[in-house]
Order: C-alpha cells, then structure tokens, then sequence
C-alpha cells in the first residue's frame, strides 16, 4: 500500500472485541416474516411458549384483542363454533382449543431460516468494547393454521354421530393387522441408511416433547437480567488462537461463496436446509422430494413444504404433483421415468426403458390391490431378479407370513374423499398406461415365440400366452409356480 493511500484512509479508532459464550446453546433469533416491523408482537399477550430444543422448534400463542374495530366478532365465532363444536360449553375450557366464545388466540410456529450459523454471531457494544455471542438457530415464526385440521375433525365427527357413517379413522383401525417380524440384526451400513430416511427423521421430530417456557417480555427485570450475559465475563483473558495473518483473517471473515447444491442423494429434509428447499422454484421443490422419498402421501408433502392447511398451497402442490409423480393407494409414487432416466441402464446391464416398464407395471397391480405376489410378476416383465428386487423393495414391503409384497403405505381413503377428481384423472391415466403394457409384453412374447420356432431344438416348444392380471390374488401364488415347473420338466423329457 502506498503511502498517500494511507494517508487518504487513516485509521479512526481500535476496539477490543470478546467472546461471550454463557449463552451460546440457548441463544435464538426470531424473526417475523409476514409482519412489518411497524405492526410487531412487542405489545402482544403472550400465552404460551414451547420449544422442542433438539429439532430447534418454537411454538407461540398469541391473545387477540377481540374487543378492538378490527376484528369481526361474528367470523371469529363462527370459527370457534366449527373448531370447539356446539357442545363447546358444557365441556371444561380447558379442552377447548379456544377458551371464549370467540377466536381468541393465534399460533406461531417456526421453522429453521438458515441451515448453518456457525458464521453468525449476536453482538453489542459497551464502553467502546464489541462483545459477539454465538446463536443456536435462526427461527422464522410465521402463522399457523392447524385450527382448520381441528375445524374439519370436528365436523367429521358431528356429522357420525348424527348419521352414524363410520369415521376414516375408524375404517383405518378396523384394517390393522398386528404382525410379528424377526429382523435381520441391523449392519452399520443398512443403520447409517435408516437414520438418513426421511421417516426416521420426521419419527426423531415427533417424539421429542414439547418443553414448556415462561416468556418475558423486552424490558422487564429478568430480560435485562438475562442480557447482561450477552456480554464476556472474562476481559481479561486472551484467545491465542484468534492471533492470525491478514489473508488467513481475511477468508475466515468473508470465505468463498459456494453454490448451494439443491439436489443431492438422500432427502432434501437432511441434506439441504429447509430455506434452500423453500428457495427453488414450487416445481423443483416437488420434484426434488419425490426424488428422494419415492412413495408419500399428500399430507406429507404439505408437512415437508410448511403449508399446514392452506388451501391455496395444497391445490397449487397438488397441481405441480400430478407433473412429477402418480397416485396408488392414495398416496404418491414418483413417476419411473423420473427415477430411472430413459438413456441409462441398471447394475445388471438392463435398459431403464425395460425398468421402467416393469415398474410402471407394479404399481398398476398396486393400483388394484395392496400386495402382490414376486413370482406374478416376474412372468409377466421378464427383469432379472436384482432389478426386480429393486423396484418392489422402492415401493412396499416382503410380508413373509403370506409370501406377498404390501405396498409400504395404508390406503390415504381420506385423500381420495377429499379430492375425487384427481382419483379419476388418475385412474384413467392408470387404464391407459395398463393397456399400452399389455401390447407391450404380449408382442415381446409373440417374438420370443418366433424366434423358438425357428430353432431346431425348440420347435416343438408349444407358445406360452403372457396376460396382464388386472387383480391378483393370493391364491394365484401358491398354485401358479407348480404347472410352470411341470412344463419346464416336460420340456426337459422331450
């Protein structure tokens, strides 16, 4: 640096900077991002607040003045009619989800705006003197409406009790099936690939309680108390390893930009940060988190996006869905083409075109019934055995009691109540793709057959017919193997 350029720019003043750590696991920045900073919650009663520290979630119940010109008594009791019930006031207040007659209370729930904060910090000045103290996490607290999913419970149930229809619910218990299963001991590798899974993380999520937490307000006696520990304790004490050279200063303070690597192996919910996710455009997001789970239902997805129960959200999510996966059983399936690209070819050297016809012929027997039997349909698509393998093990479940495949998720009756236009749309696309299968694999056969009869020592092979099934049954599993068996042991004696 040249002497005049020093000259131009002379150094103002030095300050000593410290570390404050009493609070570096406890601190969290909150932000509002749907309130302007003029309309903030500073002036809000704050009636609960619970945080699940693990999974960095923060929950708020805010009071609502009921009583002020902007509020519409009448829309806020009707919701609390079609949340609470007409009976709402012969029960306790305590299992009301809102204690008057009216909405009375907003919920706020978070979620992680950043996914790395190791590069921020929380600081403050005092006597000349920066104090920086790291953060836990970076929340965005947004509305939540979770009181439409109680609105609609609610009038599922009036509406059984005053008809007497059976509940969804109710039609979910009675299908259940305890069975017991000896598993294999669990390898490291099948372990690591278990706690990647997106079920895995959303069960870790779940079962963390809830921690409730007494809010103070910004100026009270044990806010400025807990301030006073944002700054070190320690003035005295130096950090030798915070001594380093101008260039290795200069990449620790402002590192290299790196691009955010949106679509990697595994689920977006552990491999990327959910504000990384949320940043692409609604077709990618979709797009990448079928990639990766392969089979979910639809109130997932709206889980995995943070949309609760917006209406809006769900029927834009459900548009962009029917682009990128199909419907079986009421739950989505990434679409084959999708997942095995159409230029490439398996481990065991197969074409995806031929994988993805077999697959696509999986789930329309999926379609029409929740198992299917291995041997079935291995006549039918004619795939090695390890790609087979493959793709049933990507979709459902061996039960071993019945020598069956299940299909990995219970029957969504609910979503398919609740959206029959898409069920029908679905199901014609299904009608559709069957019968292109079905001259498929009947002309794959008819040349298989000529090609035997050209050959001298297959001439007197007699032709084998290939037929699509459109419900197997089990019973087909334990009679269909033997008759095959028989031809093959005919065929050897002649």
């Amino acid at each position: 640096m040249k002497a005049d350029d020093a000259d131009a720019d002379p150094l103002v003043a030095e300050i000593p900077v410290y570390l404050a750590k009493t609070l570096a696991d406890q601190l969290y920045v909150l932000q509002y991002p749907v309130r302007p900073h003029s309309h903030n919650y500073d002036e809000s009663t704050i009636l609960k607040t619970t945080i699940r520290p693990q999974s960095g979630q923060i929950e708020m119940e805010l009071g609502l003045r009921t009583r002020g010109p902007t509020y519409d008594k009448s829309k806020g009791e009707q919701i609390a009619l079609n949340v609470d019930g007409a009976f709402r006031d012969k029960r306790d207040s305590e299992d009301n989800f809102y204690k008057s007659s009216v909405m009375d209370k907003l919920v706020l729930t978070s979620t992680k705006a950043l996914s790395d904060v190791s590069r921020y910090a929380v600081g403050v000045v005092r006597d000349s003197s920066l104090h920086l103290t790291p953060i836990a996490a970076v929340l965005a607290l947004r509305p939540s409406f979770s009181y439409l999913d109680l609105a609609d419970k609610r009038g599922r149930q009036e509406r059984k009790d005053t008809s007497g229809e059976a509940d969804d619910s109710d039609d979910d218990e009675k299908i259940k099936k305890v069975t017991v299963r000896f598993e294999k001991p669990e390898t490291v590798k099948s372990r690591k690939a278990k706690e990647k899974s997106y079920g895995f993380l959303l069960r870790q999520i779940r079962e963390e309680p809830w921690i409730e937490v007494a809010y103070h307000k910004y100026g009270s006696e044990r806010s400025d108390f807990e301030m006073r520990k944002l700054y070190c304790m320690y003035e005295h004490e130096h950090v030798d390893q915070f001594s380093l050279g101008s260039q290795e200063y200069l990449s620790q303070l402002v590192p290299p930009t790196r691009e955010v690597q949106a679509t990697a192996s595994g689920l977006p919910a552990n491999l990327i940060s959910r504000s990384a996710l949320l940043s692409l455009p609604l077709h990618d997001r979709v797009k990448t988190v079928m990639t990766n789970a392969g089979v979910a239902s639809f109130g997932e997805l709206l889980g995995v996006f943070g949309y609760g129960s917006s209406v809006e959200s769900a029927l834009s999510v459900l548009k962009v869905l029917q682009q990128v996966a199909v419907l079986v059983q009421g739950n989505w399936v990434v679409k084959s083409d999708i997942l095995y690209p159409k230029d490439s070819k398996s481990e065991s050297g197969i074409p995806n075109e031929l994988i993805q016809r077999g697959r696509d012929f999986v789930l329309y027997l999926f379609t029409k019934n929740t198992n299917v039997v291995r041997t079935e349909v291995g006549d039918v698509v004619g795939l090695p055995g390890n790609d087979l393998k493959d793709i049933l093990l990507g979709v459902s479940r061996y039960q071993g009691s019945r020598a069956v495949w299940e299909f990995i998720l219970p029957t969504d009756i609910s979503f398919m109540k609740k959206y029959p236009e898409v069920v029908q749309r679905q199901q014609m696309i299904w009608q559709s793709r069957s019968e292109q299968l079905s001259h498929i694999f009947k002309d794959k056969q008819v040349k298989q057959d000529d090609t035997s009869k050209a050959g001298p020592s297959t001439a007197s092979k007699k032709p084998r017919a290939v037929r699509i099934k459109l419900e197997p049954s089990d019973e087909l599993s334990d009679t269909q193997p033997q008759p095959a068996k028989q031809r093959r042991g005919n065929r050897d004696a002649r």
